[in-house]
């Protein structure tokens, strides 16, 4: 077998490791997720491929030749995040005792000195370039070979061509041509992928591309190439590996040495990495789990045993739990401290304690931290944000957990048969986690810089959700029960024309039932098939819809059954006979996007294009002497898009106060703005909210009923006539697929781990993730904000605001409040955050919330 030297893409490497795993820090907060996964990579080389020549090769601390070749090289890529600089000098040091060389010259990226080892070695051994970067897919032949270890897969000369459509020998001129936002290489404007990989091709290298442009068949690309001649040699010349590097090392410089086992002990040790203490065979030194300087005590006066356990920390510190399954909470005693001024209640999920204070008539003014809302705001995106969850991750603790104590099941208790003493564990150890874990998020806040959006936005829009939770809205069931009877009436009719098309009747209900009147009975073609058989989902009844009457009344059937189950029937069951009022709850930590969303009962489902959804607002109605108002952002997020991505022609639009949807007709269809006909609009609106949730031609052709070819020329035409947007979408995949994470305009940040996965359509699904978070969860903080701020502004006045659905917030108005709501509510929505082009706001009343809206 041939030798091998393996030169590894050490930044590459490291950055891979930072995203490819959920926050992990030591008891002492420091960051080691980077560390540990970067380890754990190393060891697994290392043991499956035991090379006997190795290199780390890292990237020159200072500017390289290509910046000064071009000022602007790799201006756009942001700094390196805090949590992983401080993890460096401990990555460093695990490399070094593991044996292997590191490589770093000044003025030359890794990239460079991988290309000129690669060089220089292989007439002595096979290479293999561990990176998953397309920059170094240049250097492959018969000799070197590049190792994507994330997804193992491997490319040699075929590998290269079946992924780019093009030999190794291209790359170069590839990258030249199409430009590489990640690198901030300028490329040629208007020429994408997929047209230079056509141009190579056809004619071949840069240069001969150059020379053959007037042969170009593309007027748009012959135009592109001859007036950007100087610019694509540019590129060409950053994207070209310097194989010529002058290094003085040698083969036997990277024998990779004997592992310094004392030294990974003690790094693995400090950094609390157990598994790999034992793989070394050593054991871990304890470690108290108790937080030093924190007691705990009982709250009084002990009503029924049951008593809240407050953790007091220093002067001027208080903390509880709010587990609201605990009845201790419902007792007016264990919410006096929120009456105390000058103290910090730290809590996990305030809001629901919060709920009870108010309830209670009493007025909070302590201060909050909510350990849900910080940990949510350093990632949306995190399942881990339950209090056992944060415990062990940020503090290495193991708490209970409401399974512990109640167990699960046929044989799980109500909390109300619970001994005092089970309740009182259960309590303590979730209390004193509680400032041990504030510090640690506190700090990474700090690190990841969202302290802001839980200051300014996230704590105190808990205290706007509670307010709304408590109002609730008030409902006319009479409205319901005649809607109701409708339905009963129309589910009846619509169940005999499906058995008549049917030619039988059969359990509607039933998918088996189904399935065999649908793919046997009338033998219409199968779809899609799961685990349990062949699938009669909506997505499948839609796809049928047009070739059979029956699929088509299923789901006439299916929505108003789910209408009446849900809503119509439920509603009235769900009115607080306290209140007289439905009252729902707003979570705050759940979406991955930052929308805040509605249960119990989902208040923000209820369908506004149908004629019975609208009817079931009608049934959300005002109080004497009030009506209800609906403030409503107009196209929100497509200004987001044009402020995001500075595109002139979106500007201008919004701008201009032209209507975005003709105006794209418009360019797409080619034809003058008062030519545009209501169905052209139609599908360019279908086109503007696709391209924010990262449509591609297959979903577009099912959207609007065309073939993917026209649906793929209608893609290509949007993105030609507003090239903001498609420079947007590149950068924005680029930059979640470097950094594993993309943030809102506020800095709010979701990881997206899922962007380097091997397999296509996780990878596809986080492209759509990428491009759509930084514009739905940017409009998720931009009405959080206006949230806030109207909140602020109703306090001395009898109006109120009693619900959020997704762009819209709904008002209960005093009569004689309506022009001063009015104007706040605008004011406050369109001034939220500056943006580069103006936001509008529909203001409207009404009677009801239909009405209203």
């Amino acid at each position: 077998m041939t030798e091998r030297v393996f030169l590894i893409d050490g930044s590459s490497y490291i950055y891979r490791a930072f995203y490819a795993m959920r926050e992990l820090s030591n008891s002492k907060g420091l960051p080691t997720n980077a560390v540990y996964i970067l380890t754990r990579m190393l060891l697994k080389l290392l043991k499956e491929k035991s090379p006997r020549y190795i290199a780390f090769v890292l990237d020159s601390k200072g500017p390289t030749h290509r910046h000064e070749t071009f000022e602007a090289y790799k201006a756009t890529r942001q700094k390196m995040p805090e949590a992983l600089q401080v993890q460096f000098p401990y990555i460093l040091e695990v490399v070094k005792a593991l044996g292997i060389p590191i490589l770093q010259k000044e003025k030359l990226e890794a990239d460079d000195i991988i290309a000129a080892l690669a060089r220089r070695f292989k007439p002595q051994v096979d290479v293999v370039v561990v990176s998953g970067d397309k920059d170094l897919m240049q250097l492959v032949d018969a000799k070197v070979i590049v190792w994507d270890t994330l997804k193992d897969q491997l490319y040699d000369t075929d590998g290269v061509k079946a992924r780019f459509k093009i030999g190794p020998e291209f790359i170069a001129d590839f990258l030249a041509i199409m430009g590489d936002s990640s690198d901030n290489i300028p490329g040629v404007p208007g020429i994408g992928e997929k047209g230079a990989i056509d141009l190579i091709t056809r004619f071949g290298h840069l240069e001969e591309i150059v020379k053959n442009s007037d042969a170009i068949p593309s007027e748009k690309q012959k135009k592109a190439i001859k007036e950007n001649t100087a610019r694509a040699r540019l590129s060409l010349e950053l994207a070209r590996l310097d194989r010529d590097a002058d290094l003085v090392t040698t083969l036997s410089d990277l024998s990779l040495s004997t592992r310094d086992v004392e030294r990974l002990a003690a790094l693995f040790q400090e950094l609390e990495f157990k598994a790999l203490l034992s793989a070394l065979g050593k054991e871990p030194v304890s470690v108290s789990p108790e937080p030093e300087g924190t007691v705990v005590y009982r709250c009084s006066p002990d009503i029924d045993g049951t008593a809240g356990y407050y953790v007091l920390h220093g002067a001027g510190s208080a903390v509880t739990t709010a587990d609201t399954t605990s009845v201790c909470m419902g007792e007016r005693a264990y919410l006096a401290p929120f009456q105390t001024d000058g103290i910090t209640l730290c809590m996990h999920d305030a809001k629901e304690a919060i709920v009870q204070a108010k309830r209670q008539g009493l007025e909070v003014r302590a201060l909050i931290f909510d350990t849900l809302l910080a940990a949510y705001c350093t990632d949306a995106a995190s399942s881990g944000t339950r209090l056992e969850d944060l415990a062990r991750s940020y503090l290495n603790r193991n708490i209970y957990t409401p399974k512990d104590i109640l167990g699960s099941g046929k044989s799980a208790r109500d909390i109300e048969s619970l001994a005092k003493e089970e309740k009182a564990k259960f309590l303590a150890s979730h209390a004193q986690v509680l400032l041990p874990l504030k510090q640690k998020l506190e700090e990474h806040m700090v690190r990841v810089g969202v302290e802001r959006i839980f200051s300014e936005i996230e704590i105190p829009l808990t205290f706007v959700l509670a307010d709304m939770e408590s109002a609730g809205v008030l409902i006319d069931p009479g409205v319901l029960f005649s809607i109701s009877d409708e339905i009963a009436t129309l589910t009846a009719d619509l169940e005999k024309r499906i058995y008549t098309h049917a030619g039988k009747t059969f359990n509607i209900n039933s998918p088996q039932q189904l399935s065999k009147v649908l793919f046997e009975d009338l033998n219409l073609p199968i779809v899609k098939k799961t685990k349990t058989g062949i699938s009669t989902d909506s997505a499948v009844l839609e796809s049928l819809a047009l070739k059979h009457e029956v699929p088509a009344l299923i789901l006439d059937y299916r929505m108003l059954s789910k209408l009446k189950n849900t809503y119509v029937d439920t509603l009235p069951t769900m009115i607080d006979p306290a209140t007289g009022r439905v009252h729902t709850n707003f979570n705050q930590a759940i979406t991955a996007t930052g929308r805040i969303s509605s249960s119990d009962p989902n208040l923000q489902n209820i369908p506004i294009r149908t004629d019975i959804g609208r009817r079931i607002r009608e049934a959300f109605v005002a109080p004497e002497g009030f009506l209800l108002m609906s403030a409503d952002y107009s196209q929100i997020e497509l200004r987001i898009l044009a402020h995001i991505t500075r595109d002139k022609t979106l500007i201008e639009s919004f701008t201009r106060d032209v209507d975005i949807h003709t105006r794209t007709a418009a360019e797409i269809f080619g034809v003058p703005l008062n030519e545009v006909t209501a169905d052209m609009r139609r599908q360019a609106k279908t086109i503007n909210f696709g391209i924010i949730y990262g449509m591609g031609a297959h979903r577009l052709s099912g959207e609007l009923g065309i073939k993917r070819g026209t649906a793929q020329r209608y893609i290509e035409n949007y993105l030609a006539k507003y090239p903001g947007v498609r420079n947007y979408m590149e950068a924005i995949t680029n930059t979640a697929a470097e950094q594993g994470f993309v943030t809102t305009i506020m800095g709010r940040r979701r990881s997206i781990p899922e962007i380097n996965s091997s397999n296509f359509n996780e990878r596809e699904a986080a492209r759509r993730i990428a491009i759509n978070t930084p514009i739905q969860g940017s409009a998720a903080d931009i009405i959080k904000m206006a949230m806030v701020r109207i909140h602020a502004r109703l306090k001395s006045m009898r109006s109120r605001m009693i619900l959020q659905v997704h762009d819209e917030l709904v008002f209960e108005a005093a009569l004689d409040e309506v022009d001063e709501l009015k104007a706040i509510a605008t004011r406050e929505m369109e001034n939220a955050y500056p943006m580069d082009v103006p936001v509008k706001v529909e203001v409207s009343t009404g009677l009801n919330w239909a009405a209203a809206h």
